[in-house]
């Protein structure tokens, strides 16, 4: 399987348990706003590490010699490794999104698209465990 895509299934479950720890505590202290959004920024850190292992891992495994995400996802497509090239640009524009400045409606925007990214990443990492 190879430690990179172990590493990126690593930092996946990491993502699922933090999303489940804000619906947890959103759940059990509905009124520690402070919390939520702490926790909320650990699912927005680890969605913008997934985003990044994600297609670094794809083009490592696949061979391939880009260094930037836009022709990896491109790349990933062509390889099969994911279906909808739309939806993970959306996600590298939501990772790019946080980089660049803190905004409250940006960070609900970004942990959005963090729980869509689970699925993806499963079905990603099924795909790469094929190839190694």
């Amino acid at each position: 399987m190879g430690t990179t895509v172990l590493e990126l299934e690593k930092a996946k479950d990491s993502l699922k348990t933090s999303v489940s720890l804000l619906n947890s505590a959103i759940s059990n202290d509905t009124n520690n706003i402070e919390l939520h959004k702490a926790l909320r920024d650990a699912c927005i850190q680890r969605f913008e590490f997934c985003v990044e292992l994600a297609w670094k891992v794809s083009i490592k495994i696949l061979g391939l010699e880009t260094k930037a995400p836009n022709p990896a996802i491109r790349d990933m497509a062509q390889n099969k490794l994911i279906d909808d090239t739309k939806l993970w640009f959306d996600f590298l524009v939501a990772r790019n999104k946080t980089s660049h400045s803190y905004d409250e409606d940006v960070a609900k925007e970004v942990y959005h698209e963090a729980k869509k990214i689970i699925p993806e990443l499963e079905e990603l990492i099924l795909r790469l465990k094929k190839i190694k």
